[in-house]
């Protein structure tokens, strides 16, 4: 795979919700990443701050 289809499959991982899978996947690919491995830490950061602000908002909505 070349980087930018590693870099897909990230993002097919965050989109599908499998955080942990997409860390350990960039992990065990950052050196082919090369580039893409900022960009891929930066989606997985993006949604992990969704996913906090979700849950906060959610405590109060009930």
């Amino acid at each position: 795979m070349n980087q930018e289809e590693l870099f897909q499959k990230v993002k097919e991982m965050v989109k599908g919700g499998n955080l942990d899978g997409a860390k350990k996947f960039i992990e065990e690919h950052k050196d082919q990443l090369g580039p893409y491995k900022e960009k891929a830490q930066n989606l997985l950061k993006d949604v992990n701050m969704d996913n906090v602000k979700d849950k906060f908002k959610n405590l109060f909505n009930k």
